[in-house]
């Protein structure tokens, strides 16, 4: 595979520049492919992915607003899934291609589907890598309970802490869960470029963290009518869901897949062309960075451009 990765900035209609890096396929007229990364991650956790394609595609992908190089507006109606959504046409056009495939991790699943909702000519297919829809809530239930129990009490915390020193974090995490399941150099790029160092030496996640925590409440507003679950009705590309039988999987109350049965079939009503495929003896994590789910992640995205 190539190795001359390429990085540029695009500037969103927003104003907001966007930090994209390309990888180059073997030949000119390869299929492209466009990653849109998960709520907390940046655009190296495609890497596990690109290296299964092995320069089979020319892949895109980059650091979603408020995570990683890309701008961090504070204004956090200045994010969302539509936000994001086109964010990802901004990047298309700057690389004046449509992308054959979308792969979206996680919050990249629900920011793809209104990708190809709100721009068909854009997304010849869709792969959504553990993420696109949820049931409804409870009426009794409000949206950061949920978000609390489903991603694990105390996120936001883990998520805005500051640390003592980045080689103290990248030492640690081989040993916690989820990232023990996953660690490989790949992945240590990845959570490695995701820390910021602060003056002191400490060090932070990167992400704005308030932006990140807008993210997770967006998909259920308003509440009695979710926008996102109203506009994916105009999707009509393929869509390939790839999911885990366990969800966050960080403790026992997180072992529930993020996707369920029951939001399975409702999707499928909303998306009859849609193929699923559960990846056995995964979560949320390992669907989407370990070996056995990127190696279904990758031929569901070599089925999506034959």
């Amino acid at each position: 595979m190539p190795e001359s990765r390429q990085q540029l900035t695009v500037v969103a209609d927003d104003g907001i520049e966007l930090f994209v890096e390309t990888w180059p396929a073997e030949r000119a007229d390869a299929p492209l492919v466009l990653g849109l990364h998960g709520l907390s991650a940046n655009r190296l956790g495609f890497l596990p992915l690109i290296e299964q394609l092995a320069g089979e595609v020319e892949f895109v992908a980059y650091d979603a607003r408020g995570r990683g190089r890309s701008g961090k507006p504070t204004d956090v109606n200045s994010y969302g899934h539509r936000r994001h959504a086109e964010d990802a046409a901004n990047v298309l056009a700057a690389m004046g291609r449509r992308a054959d495939v979308v792969v979206g991790q996680s919050m990249g699943a629900w920011d793809g589907l209104l990708l190809a909702a709100h721009h068909v000519e854009l997304v010849g297919a869709l792969v959504l890598a553990d993420g696109g829809w949820f049931e409804d809530l409870p009426a009794n239930l409000k949206t950061p309970e949920f978000i609390d129990v489903t991603m694990g009490r105390g996120w936001y915390d883990r998520l805005t802490a500051v640390l003592p020193s980045r080689e103290l974090v990248m030492s640690m995490l081989p040993t916690v869960a989820p990232y023990k399941d996953i660690w490989s150099p790949a992945a240590e790029e990845m959570l490695n470029e995701g820390l910021e160092d602060l003056p002191d030496g400490t060090v932070r996640n990167a992400c704005y963290a308030p932006g990140v925590k807008f993210d997770t409440e967006d998909y259920f507003s308003p509440r009695e009518a979710p926008y996102v679950k109203t506009d994916i009705t105009s999707v009509t590309c393929p869509v390939h869901l790839v999911r885990a039988t366990r969800g966050f999987d960080v403790s026992p109350d997180t072992e529930a897949p993020l996707i369920p049965e029951g939001a399975v079939e409702e999707l499928r009503g909303v998306l009859p062309q849609l193929v699923v495929e559960t990846v056995p003896d995964t979560n949320h994590f390992t669907v989407n960075f370990g070996a056995a789910g990127v190696t279904v992640l990758a031929e569901a995205v070599r089925k999506a451009i034959r």
